[in-house]
């Protein structure tokens, strides 16, 4: 059984069920993925032989891709640590791996960085670390190794204190030209694309591979290693070679631990995913039911108010046909009055012209008879000329006013004379009509003059001249008759 078989076989406690198993096998299938082919990425071969053969650029960075869980090369520069960190800063990605050299009085030294910012998941943490190791695996000669997580750590300063031995540029650089699978636990678990990246290892080697944290204490004389020259003193091989195996133990140990645990949390989501999806079948039945109630209950009230609304419908109905009645009566009603109105109209209008045909005839014939008894009192009379003929108190209406005034009046055959008071007939009239020139004609109200048929005794005198009338009405009818028939009668 292979390593990572064996972790799956561990990570199930004795005594858990077997339908729990399929899910936690299927669960950590998902990490791990088919590593046969065994080409390198070319970006970032290229990237670091000119990084390595101080070429153009002098940092890269890698980072997991979006749809892959592989690493891939995210970006190379050429402008130091402030690019980098630039480039880290306005990146949407949020783990990186980079591998970087600084020139440092003539000489360069390389750097492997680990960006894990704060917040991380413990499975993308353990990936990142596995990654890391085999990115300072690359170069063979002396290194420094950080593992940050804001980028305000990562300095010059801070490199130069990362580093275990002074740099080197006659220590031969290796290309990651050929990657082999390891048969480790963690090889295992990094996905295609990291393991296809990452150069392989050799299995001895003269120039340890140490790594140091930006939280582990810097050496205690890095200006020595860095004004050094000639070999360093490495120690004993075997007890090198021991350190190696124990820090690779703790190191699996660690991750194993990480991947254990994240295992588990793996199931305490699912199971808690299981429970709220039961919850929610619960609701759901719980909603559907009240739903169903609902639905009942609104059809209920719409069965009730579409009666009350035919119910209604009907009232309103009922009461149209009977307003229509009851309208079509009152406009009979109407009707009737009005043809009855038009009736006492027509009756009434013949009974007025019955009588004002009456009043017309008497009119006639009283003017007649006026007419008559005034030519016989001037035959009568036998008066010499300019005689006075009548004289007494008249109200008349002038053509100079609208006004109606009292007067005292004297008539003879030629004039007829109006004065204020009867004592003033010795003075000067206040007017005079002059009837022998002007040929005067006495009109009753019926013979265009409708403003005298509501003043009793009221008759017109037109004269020829042009003049506007002067109307006349009398105390009595005698007094108008004598009056209007002299009138009628001057010469």
């Amino acid at each position: 059984m292979s390593c990572w078989g064996r972790l799956v076989c561990q990570s199930f406690p004795r005594g858990e069920s077997s339908s729990t198993r399929p899910a936690m096998v299927s669960m950590i299938a998902r990490h791990t993925d088919s590593s046969g082919a065994e080409s390198t990425d070319p970006d970032i071969r290229m990237a670091y032989r000119s990084i390595t053969q101080r070429g153009t650029l002098d940092w890269l960075a890698l980072s997991y891709g979006k749809w892959s869980p592989g690493l891939k090369l995210s970006a190379a520069g050429s402008q130091g640590l402030s690019e980098l960190k630039r480039h880290i800063s306005e990146s949407e990605q949020s783990v990186f791996l980079a591998f970087c050299r600084l020139a440092i009085d003539g000489d360069s030294c390389f750097a492997t960085i680990t960006y894990v910012p704060d917040g991380t998941s413990g499975l993308r943490k353990a990936r990142t670390s596995m990654a890391s190791r085999t990115v300072q695996s690359w170069y063979k000669g002396p290194q420094a190794t950080l593992t940050i997580s804001r980028l305000e750590d990562l300095s010059i300063s801070a490199i130069l204190d990362a580093m275990p031995f002074p740099p080197s540029s006659s220590r031969p650089l290796t290309e990651p030209t050929q990657m082999a699978r390891t048969s480790s636990a963690s090889s295992s678990f990094e996905a295609p694309n990291l393991e296809k990246a990452l150069p392989h290892a050799p299995s001895s080697s003269n120039v340890p591979l140490v790594t140091r944290t930006i939280s582990e204490p810097p050496p205690t004389s890095t200006a020595t290693f860095l004004s050094q020259r000639g070999p360093p003193d490495f120690g004993d091989p075997v007890t090198r070679s021991e350190q190696r195996e124990a820090a690779r133990r703790a190191s699996e140990e660690e991750e194993y631990a990480a991947r254990r645990e994240e295992v588990a949390r793996q199931l305490r989501i699912k199971r808690q995913r299981d429970r709220e999806a039961r919850q929610a079948e619960e609701e759901e039945r719980t909603r559907r039911a009240q739903l169903e109630q609902d639905l009942a209950r609104k059809a209920a009230a719409r069965l009730a108010r579409e009666e009350e609304e035919r119910a209604e419908e009907e009232r309103r109905v009922r009461e149209r046909e009977e307003r229509r009645r009851r309208d079509a009566e009152k406009r009979a009603e109407v009707a009737r009055r009005m043809e009855e109105w038009r009736l006492e109209e027509e009756r009434r209008k013949e009974e007025l012209a019955r009588a004002e045909g009456e009043l017309k005839r008497r009119a006639v014939e009283r003017r007649e008879a006026a007419r008559v008894a005034a030519a016989k009192r001037r035959r009568d009379s036998q008066l010499p000329g300019g005689s006075v003929i009548l004289s007494g108190w008249v109200t008349v209406q002038t053509s100079g006013s609208v006004a109606w005034r009292r007067r005292y009046f004297q008539l003879t055959d030629a004039v007829l004379r109006f004065y204020n008071r009867d004592k003033d007939v010795a003075g000067t009239p206040v007017d005079v009509i002059v009837l022998k020139s002007t040929g005067p004609t006495v009109k009753e109200w019926y013979e265009g003059f409708e403003e005298l048929r509501s003043i009793p005794h009221s008759f017109a005198l037109v004269l020829s001249n042009g003049e506007p009338p002067v109307m006349f009405f009398s105390d009595t009818a005698p007094e108008k008759d004598l009056l209007s028939g002299l009138l009628m009668t001057s010469p």
